[in-house]
């Protein structure tokens, strides 16, 4: 065969040619400067960055007859019989096709043999996780005390599968990913050598198929120069790759962020039709949202090898990505990764995945007002809890009673109303944060977010409501909500919620009061004080017979914020609207049974 793979063509031959390794090459120059080489060593790392390549390279360093500085010439006998594998002194062998233990003590009797014409004899066992336990076990005795001459090199990809007892006699080296400046300006260096014209958006996508891996570089490239004619152009790399397809991950993810809904279903049944596998495109999407996260959070993307074209897409879809439709979006494309492996219907879980990423924007609360969809979002979402707690504040207009003929049954639900006024006149406590305070917006996000937490809040008491401090109280009744807020993950979502609206550090106190009690048992109470007090029932029925108004009492009891919503409802409700009209009287206290 006359043609050699790029890949073995441009191989390193000597340590400065090693890419991103910088530590590894130095630290091993200066043990042969320093005469500290010792006998085993282990090169671990991911496929295709310089491992036995780098392992080649130390071999010829330590038999090199003319050295260069602890670098190998290159041109004395040894170093060119190791660089062509036929050199007595360096035995390479594959640990997946070597792994016994009669291989490794076919190994150990040849380590025995003085080196024939070097002063080492290397070993270099390729994947050497691949050797069976006892043929580590086997090893061991060996691998502690080698002859002095015998070097041991090992290299592997997965050093977590390696015994402890074989790690802790090895030099460990963990060699890195080879960075994008450095690939990128190797295979422009290689394809000047051969004379390959290129676009850089092309080179681009090769580099980022590669992740980092030298040989997988050289190899897309060498298909991509066969493919294309001896030329590397974008048309010819996307195609090859398969890029033409992630076009319709770019659609879907823009139409997900502009809120398009009517877009994806044609797109979904395109992916459909072209056979496209559901899982791929739903990591396409989740690689979209990562990109833009660090897009609008650094404004700039996360890395050097993205085209022209892409940067211009992530840069028009800037303007749609909130940051916190952003994390629910992640959460559902990452779900639906598990949910398409155990589903017979991908499309439709897919379809419909896709479909509620669109319309994020309705399900949760948007705090960031920097685009006119985040405004109207949160002002949807606070919109019920405003309205409520404004509407507590006012003063309900007393009107005097009209005499006019009334029904029975309706005198009396009047009469039991009125029992339960109370001889207190103290103004109304209304449960509604302060202006410069956290709480309504706490309820807010708690009711879109966590309808949990938000149920447990309505039995709070609100103590004190400030930037600063937040403060709430649970009657002895709801001890249970009191300790589920106060303990485990519930109370890491609370405080949570609430660091998300305070713009200070805020701090939280949740107690439990024993003199708050639970609106209903408050009822009792007052009925049961009201039968001890005839004095109070005649001074009721005066009032009614003489037509004056009766004033709206309240107990020292604050009420929770679910009665305040409750009365409210009451008040907005026609039927009694009509009643309080037609029989002249009003509506004097209102009690959550």
């Amino acid at each position: 065969m006359s043609y050699l793979a790029l890949a073995r063509k441009y191989r390193p031959q000597t340590f400065s040619e090693v890419l991103s390794q910088d530590f590894i090459t130095s630290t091993l120059q200066n043990a042969i400067n320093m005469g500290r080489v010792t006998h085993a060593y282990l090169f671990t790392g991911p496929r295709g960055v310089g491992k036995t390549s780098t392992a080649r390279i130390f071999a010829k360093a330590l038999n090199c007859q003319n050295p260069v500085q602890a670098a190998p010439c290159g041109e004395c006998d040894n170093c060119l019989e190791i660089t062509g594998g036929t050199s007595l002194d360096v035995i390479e062998i594959d640990g997946a096709s070597n792994r016994g233990v009669e291989e490794i003590r076919s190994l150990r009797e040849a380590v025995k043999f003085v080196p024939v014409k070097s002063k080492y004899k290397i070993i270099i066992v390729d994947e050497v996780h691949m050797l069976t336990e006892q043929a580590f076990n086997a090893l061991l005795k060996t691998l502690e005390e080698p002859p002095e001459y015998v070097i041991f090199i090992f290299a592997t990809t997965d050093q977590h599968k390696i015994p402890v007892t074989i790690l802790s006699r090895c030099q460990r080296y963990e060699f890195k990913k080879i960075s994008y400046e450095e690939m990128n300006s190797n295979l422009k260096s290689i394809l000047g050598k051969e004379n390959i014209e290129y676009e850089n958006d092309a080179l681009n996508y090769i580099i980022r198929n590669s992740d980092g891996c030298m040989r997988d570089a050289l190899s897309l490239l060498d298909q991509v120069i066969a493919y294309g004619g001896g030329k590397i152009t974008l048309e010819n790399t996307s195609y090859l790759l398969g890029i033409t397809d992630s076009y319709l991950s770019n659609d879907i993810f823009s139409a997900i962020l502009k809120e398009e809904t009517e877009k994806l279903p044609d797109l979904v049944k395109t992916v459909d039709e072209k056979g496209i596998d559901y899982k791929y495109m739903t990591e396409c999407l989740i690689e979209h949202c990562r990109n833009m996260m660090i897009y609008v959070v650094s404004n700039k993307l996360p890395g050097s090898d993205f085209t022209s074209r892409e940067e211009e897409y992530y840069s028009s879809l800037k303007a749609y990505a909130e940051k916190a439709k952003l994390y629910s979006l992640f959460q559902i494309l990452t779900k639906l990764i598990n949910d398409l492996k155990y589903s017979d219907f991908a499309r439709y879980v897919f379809e419909f995945a896709v479909i509620k990423a669109a319309n994020i924007s309705s399900i949760i609360n948007i705090l960031d007002n920097s685009s006119p969809v985040a405004a109207s979002v949160k002002k949807a979402v606070s919109a019920p809890v405003n309205k409520v707690t404004e509407s507590a504040a006012i003063p309900v207009k007393q009107e005097p009673a009209r005499e006019e003929t009334v029904k029975p049954e309706i005198s009396e639900k009047i009469a039991d109303t009125a029992k339960e006024v109370e001889k207190d006149t103290e103004p109304v406590p209304v449960l509604k944060g302060s202006e410069e305070g956290i709480w309504t917006r706490v309820l807010n996000i708690a009711s879109s977010k966590n309808p949990m937490i938000y149920a447990m809040l309505q039995h709070a008491k609100l103590i004190e409501d400030t930037a600063e401090h937040l403060a709430i109280s649970f009657p002895l009744e709801r001890k249970f909500q009191f300790t589920q807020l106060k303990t485990g993950n519930s109370k890491d979502i609370f405080e949570n919620i609430v660091f998300m609206v305070s713009e200070k550090h805020t701090k939280i106190d949740i107690t439990l009061d024993n003199n708050i009690g639970d609106s209903k048992k408050k009822a009792d109470i007052d009925e049961g004080a009201e039968k001890k007090s005839p004095d109070l029932k005649g001074n009721v029925s005066t009032a009614e017979s003489t037509g004056t108004s009766v004033k709206r009492v309240q107990s020292h009891k604050i009420e929770s914020f679910a009665v305040q919503k409750m009365k409210e409802e009451v008040k907005d409700n026609e039927f009694l609207k009509m009643a309080e009209k037609e029989l002249g009287g009003r509506i004097i206290n209102i009690e959550k049974n």
